[in-house]
């Protein structure tokens, strides 16, 4: 694809569009993990607009968009999780825009926000089974671990990646 990207904080007037590509993504991800049912519960709860909205007036939680030819097609939101310097990402990028490079331009300017609010490293959880996820943190972080997390009353393996700040 030939497209102009930018990534830029959101503002209230992407919190649809950040809806958009979470539905796209999760949706393309989960439903066959989780169940489409428990997609669109999770997308319900952590997406809800007043939640976007919330987060993005907040100073030490960084929500930022990347836009191809204007439109919205990735997002991530970060901070820090733990006073020892720890800090989590969370990026998500439409489909149709998987392996342009977004996810790193958004991992970028992610991780120059955890710098300034002191944190030294992330610290994420994939599901086992999310092939797309897993594909870009084992590029972009250092496998430390495993576990297993709840997710709508049932455990899931999950892999812990870590990344110096």
């Amino acid at each position: 694809m030939s497209f102009q990207t930018t990534v830029r904080p959101a503002e209230p007037v992407d919190v649809a569009d950040i809806r958009r590509v979470a539905s796209a993504a999760w949706h393309t991800v989960y439903d066959d993990i989780l169940g489409a049912e428990t997609v669109d519960d999770l997308l319900d709860e952590g997406y809800a607009t007043e939640v976007l909205e919330r987060m993005i007036e907040l100073d030490d939680i960084g929500l930022f968009v990347s836009t191809a030819d204007g439109d919205v097609v990735g997002y991530a939101s970060c901070g820090m999780t733990d006073a020892a310097g720890f800090g989590d990402l969370d990026l998500y990028v439409h489909p149709d825009y998987w392996g342009e490079g977004i996810g790193t331009d958004l991992l970028n300017r992610g991780e120059s926000h955890l710098r300034d609010l002191s944190v030294r490293k992330i610290r994420d959880e994939v599901l086992a089974d999310n092939e797309v996820g897993n594909g870009f943190y084992r590029t972009h972080f250092e496998k430390i671990g495993e576990r297993t997390t709840e997710v709508a009353g049932r455990e899931y393996p999950v892999n812990v990646y870590e990344r110096t700040v």
